[in-house]
């Protein structure tokens, strides 16, 4: 049986539910990062029952969206509660509804949701040269002067790192996957190898 909390996001005129999603995803992260600190390991996995990402028959973009609905799954509903996710979304309440079920179907398909880096900014990867190897600014940047930015059109969110308090954006992609055998996640939620229930 899988447990898990749906949220979704109520988009207001002048609030666009990407925004919110931000928001609240921000908010689930911290939340997942202290259970992992907990428990040397996150046991809460997540779905993006909205994601689409379609492409036309030449290879060209045709709808990248992320959607309105995060769902966080755990095995035992004992490792949801501690998340305490209704007062840590207390703040977004008119934006975020929220609802805790469980469902145990014999033909479930899985999905993986996993983190996809993009190298994209030279200005970024100059200044973590010069801070973490102590180089200069010119031999950092001659490090990278033929380095071409790489795009992503994958779905994102857009975050904000509690660490460095610069925004940035979580490109995830979504992939077909078999019953998981080992039921861990990164401090996001996500795994490239363990699927969740997807429905």
């Amino acid at each position: 049986m899988y447990h898990y909390i749906e949220l979704t996001c109520l988009p207001d005129e002048g609030v666009p539910a990407a925004f919110i999603m931000g928001k609240v995803m921000d908010i689930v992260h911290l939340c997942l990062v202290n259970r992992q600190k907990e428990l040397g390991h996150n046991p809460v996995g997540l779905s993006f029952p909205e994601y689409r990402y379609d492409l036309d028959e030449s290879g060209k973009l045709k709808e990248a969206r992320i959607g309105t609905k995060l769902r966080l799954f755990s095995l035992d509903a004992a490792h949801l509660e501690p998340l305490n996710l209704k007062t840590q979304l207390r703040r977004l309440e008119d934006y975020v509804h929220q609802r805790q079920t469980s469902i145990e179907r014999p033909n479930l398909n899985f999905a993986t949701f996993q983190r996809v880096q993009v190298r994209s900014s030279v200005e970024r990867l100059v200044r973590r040269r010069v801070k973490t190897l102590g180089q200069s600014m010119e031999v950092a940047q001659a490090s990278f002067k033929d380095f071409t930015e790489a795009r992503s059109d994958l779905p994102f969110l857009q975050l904000h790192s509690q660490s460095s308090e610069q925004a940035f954006r979580l490109f995830i992609r979504k992939q077909a996957a078999s019953k998981p055998e080992r039921w861990q996640f990164s401090s996001y939620g996500l795994s490239a190898s363990a699927g969740v229930p997807d429905f």
